[in-house]
């Protein structure tokens, strides 16, 4: 009898073990899949994706070299705001997602089940408009070389092709962008090198064409204002969704690779506004200066 119950007692302990086994290898399964589990809830979409790092590092790798070929940058001090900024964005936007999502009764039940709401709220990428289109002003004082490569961007991209074939449109369109760029390199630094004719005898009112320094005092003031500025940042915003997602600008091969997806108005909105308001009080408590109102 005692042999019988020992054989019995080993018996339940081995399927109690493989129960366990088995519910733990359905849980794991159950988590690491695509739309579903409390830990898909917290590393993908929902909370926070894996591409979002890679997003971090490119996004900021382009929007640093941006600043700097375009001048929206003033000095060495404030490449350094820029990067502190940088350093924090994705644990600031991570915490503001995770705060929509769970201050939403529907969404946050959806997450404590272990699934994802599908409304987004916040993007990253407008969310990170903020940083940059801060520092706009100071690249738009050189006027000129901006009017002269959108007035080629605007008839080579949107003009031009309309009458044309698609493929003889698509030809059109890469040698605008190539010569609008190219036309915005030349007027900008083109003086900066002397085996070239000097940019303001070539084309004149594009590469000599400014906004005086009092104008740009001002609308970096306005930009940079924490009443106003999220606003305009916003406004920005809506308009790069709406232009920069145009079909014009889409079904040119390889360039669509680098166009942002369209996003509904509110998410752009609430995005570089919040981004706006982020990277100036990153502004604030690295330089103890903070403009309410311009």
């Amino acid at each position: 009898m005692g042999t019988e119950s020992e054989a019995g007692e080993g018996r339940r302990v081995f399927e109690v073990g493989s129960n366990l086994a088995s519910a733990f290898a359905e849980l794991l399964s159950q988590e690491f899949e695509f739309s579903s589990g409390h830990l898909t809830a917290v590393l993908n979409t929902c909370l926070f994706a894996p591409s979002i790092l890679t997003f971090w590092f490119v996004n900021g790798v382009v929007d640093f070299s941006t600043a700097v070929v375009l001048g929206s940058v003033g000095s060495t001090a404030g490449l350094l705001v820029r990067l502190y900024a940088y350093l924090l964005v994705v644990p600031t936007f991570l915490l503001l997602r995770a705060s929509f999502h769970l201050a939403h009764p529907v969404h946050r039940q959806e997450v404590l089940s272990g699934s994802c709401p599908s409304t987004r709220h916040l993007s990253l990428d407008w969310f990170t408009v903020g940083i940059l289109a801060t520092g706009l002003p100071l690249a738009l004082q050189d006027l000129g070389p901006w009017l002269g490569m959108n007035a080629v961007f605007l008839v080579g991209l949107f003009v031009a092709p309309r009458p044309l074939s698609r493929r003889a449109g698509t030809r059109v369109k890469f040698l605008a962008i190539l010569v609008g760029s190219g036309l915005f390199a030349y007027a900008k630094y083109g003086g900066l090198l002397t085996t070239l004719p000097a940019p303001a005898a070539t084309v004149g009112p594009v590469a000599t064409l400014s906004l005086t320094e009092a104008t740009t005092a001002s609308l970096m003031a306005v930009v940079n204002s924490l009443l106003v500025g999220p606003v305009v940042v916003a406004a920005f915003g809506v308009l790069m969704n709406r232009l920069l997602t145009r079909p014009e600008l889409t079904d040119v091969p390889y360039v669509r690779h680098t166009l942002p997806r369209r996003d509904p108005d509110r998410v752009v909105v609430v995005s570089a506004a919040l981004g706006t308001v982020f990277y100036l009080l990153v502004v604030a408590a690295a330089t103890g200066s903070l403009v309410v109102v311009p």
